[in-house]
């Protein structure tokens, strides 16, 4: 299973803030066990869902760089997120030098529904190298 919990990113201003959307369906696999009877989406899927939006904004201002989280400074849930629902994932974001921090919350149907501040250690993305040491556009085709 993948976990990505941000369906489009909505608005962006790359290093200070961004707006995503995710709709859930009844066919989400944790609604099966969280909770029998009272599906809602966990707490800690609603921490992600913050912390990949805060992420895409602090790639957007820094392409060469992975925000990884490092840690949930915070965290609050108001109200229930459920199937059918449409959330709306604010993140505003603060850079510094050697890590970066989101403050974020998720709002359905107008109302604040959970918040979190997530805090990012920033690693270089390596740059990628062609397979078998061979450099893309050298290989002629002649004895392949």
């Amino acid at each position: 299973m993948r976990w990505l919990l941000v369906d489009k990113i909505l608005e962006i201003d790359p290093g200070k803030k961004a707006l995503g959307v995710r709709c859930f369906s009844r066919s989400e696999l944790f609604f099966m066990d969280h909770f029998p009877g009272y599906p809602i989406v966990p707490g800690v899927l609603q921490i992600e869902m913050i912390a990949q939006v805060g992420g895409k904004c602090i790639m957007a201002a820094n392409p060469g760089y992975l925000p990884v989280l490092t840690s949930v400074k915070s965290a609050q849930f108001r109200r229930a997120i459920e199937p059918g629902d449409s959330a709306l994932i604010h993140a505003e974001v603060t850079l510094r030098k050697s890590y970066s921090l989101a403050n974020g919350w998720i709002e359905v149907d107008g109302k604040k529904v959970s918040s979190a501040e997530v805090m990012y250690g920033l690693v270089p993305i390596p740059e990628t190298k062609p397979k078998f040491g061979l450099e893309y556009g050298t290989i002629t085709g002649e004895g392949i």
